[in-house]
């Protein structure tokens, strides 16, 4: 578990490290573009459009660039942040069948992708999945899926800021506490009066809300507050008879009633009284402000911006909206825009790649190769969710990265254009695959690729542009957003 401390005010922060290949190499001062500092009244740059859609969706289309070029990043933003769930065409399906997510695991899995790939506004279902990766849960532990299917509608309620614009941090925590799927993945459920169980009352503090240490190395909690928050979190259960409709329900007998010692007080805690008190913790918000930052900046927030973050989220009474709204038009968000310094996640990687090319789920192929490439959604390794940052890139994922493109373009019917050029078979590929960013030198050497492929037959010229578009969507700089 990798986990990296703020530069200051706060605690040992996340489960991930999105980190950049290329962190901190930039080519102009990073609150600034060519034409002054970055602000809500920005005009966007093609470049800046690019930038923000890959991190707080898969990716732009087409359309986002001809929507959003020229108009303000504070109207980008908004945009993002108040357009509900929705979701264009039909579903997917496998070999022509219908998905049936609580029938197979790979339809689980294929479902979501589906969405994600069939989404209006991509930035619900991203940050949706964010917090799948922040209250990890597996359906290794969980049965059935139902509970993991209801467990992502309760996180897309605190992503889609559309229709739950006051979604708070606080109700979520309690929220989740009591989710069956929580109960069932970290053993609440069997959590009772003289025997708790430590499980969540741990993870709930190093993992969710807290971190084990402070910037300065001290501890945010004890083994006693562990033992004794464990207490306060008994006497939750499952019904789970009718796997359609589980819900979780409170049993005062199996709650131990009595005070615990938490944090050095004594208080007869129920399972509201301490999520409510370990929230108003020190530790917590810088904790959260840098969870949230973590996904979608590469660099770390410097000790004035994370201090302006924290105040915001605590003076907000912990709303998501606000935070992610000024986090989205953080100057630092758009570094390095000649060099993008971000690796991408699979999920953002395989479902870019789809929505790019026009391409729906047919078959299982996006759930096949997210599972090698490290990150297949209701699988997280661990509680602490999937590492991230340059550890997403490794011989086996990378040769899966590659595999996936090449998979995707075998099953994509390409015309032969008698009589192009090499530069026109450039052109017509990169516009094919969503004319992504490349590096100069990057787009030379595939240009002269194109310049020195075999192109006097039919069979040579749909070869040469399905090899451009492999390379474009699949080599090394595909990888950063």
């Amino acid at each position: 578990m990798s986990k990296r401390a703020p530069n200051s005010g706060g605690q040992q922060t996340n489960k991930r490290e999105p980190v950049g290949v290329r962190h901190h190499r930039l080519h102009r001062p990073p609150a600034e573009l060519a034409g002054g500092r970055i602000t809500a009244s920005t005009p966007m740059s093609p470049e800046m459009v690019d930038r923000l859609f890959w991190r707080a969706g898969f990716g732009p289309t087409d359309a986002d660039r001809q929507q959003w070029t020229g108009n303000t990043l504070g109207a980008a933003v908004e945009w993002l942040l108040s357009t509900p769930a929705a979701y264009s065409g039909t579903p997917g399906t496998d070999q022509g069948a219908a998905l049936d997510p609580t029938g197979n695991d790979s339809d689980l899995v294929l479902s979501w992708v589906d969405q994600m790939n069939r989404s209006i506004n991509p930035f619900v279902e991203r940050m949706t999945f964010f917090w799948h990766e922040h209250w990890a849960n597996s359906r290794e532990s969980v049965s059935p899926p139902q509970l993991l299917m209801t467990q992502t509608e309760l996180f897309r309620r605190y992503a889609d800021f559309a229709t739950h614009p006051k979604a708070n941090f606080a109700d979520m925590a309690y929220a989740v506490t009591i989710d069956p799927s929580m109960l069932r993945y970290l053993t609440g459920e069997l959590n009772v009066r003289g025997a708790p169980n430590e499980n969540y009352a741990r993870e709930f503090m190093e993992l969710f809300t807290l971190g084990v240490t402070d910037a300065a190395g001290k501890p945010n909690y004890s083994q006693t507050d562990v033992e004794q928050l464990a207490k306060a979190f008994s006497g939750w259960q499952i019904n789970d008879t009718n796997p359609n409709n589980v819900y979780s329900y409170f049993t005062q007998s199996r709650w131990y009633d009595g005070p615990k010692l938490v944090f050095g007080e004594f208080s007869n805690l129920t399972a509201a009284d301490a999520v409510k008190l370990v929230l108003t913790r020190r530790a917590h918000a810088p904790f959260i402000v840098n969870a949230i930052w973590n996904e979608f900046i590469a660099s770390e927030p410097d000790a004035a911006t994370l201090k302006a973050l924290t105040h915001l989220y605590t003076t907000s009474g912990m709303q998501i909206r606000p935070l992610m709204q000024a986090i989205l038009m953080q100057p630092q968000l758009f570094e390095s825009l000649d060099e993008p310094d971000m690796v991408k996640p699979p999920i953002v990687y395989v479902v870019g790649a789809m929505r790019a090319m026009g391409l729906k789920i047919t078959d299982t192929t996006a759930s096949d190769y997210l599972d090698g490439m490290g990150e297949l959604p209701y699988f997280p390794p661990t509680v602490a969710g999937w590492e991230g940052g340059v550890s997403w890139l490794n011989t086996d994922t990378a040769l899966a990265r590659f595999s996936f493109i090449a998979t995707l373009l075998q099953d994509t019917k390409i015309k032969d254009v008698q009589g192009e050029t090499a530069a026109e078979a450039y052109a017509r590929a990169y516009a094919a695959v969503g004319s992504p960013w490349l590096a100069p030198a990057t787009q030379a050497k595939i240009m002269h690729f194109g310049a020195a492929a075999q192109s006097s037959t039919p069979d040579t010229r749909i070869n040469r542009q399905i090899t451009l578009r492999a390379l474009i969507l699949a080599g090394p700089d595909a990888q950063v957003m």
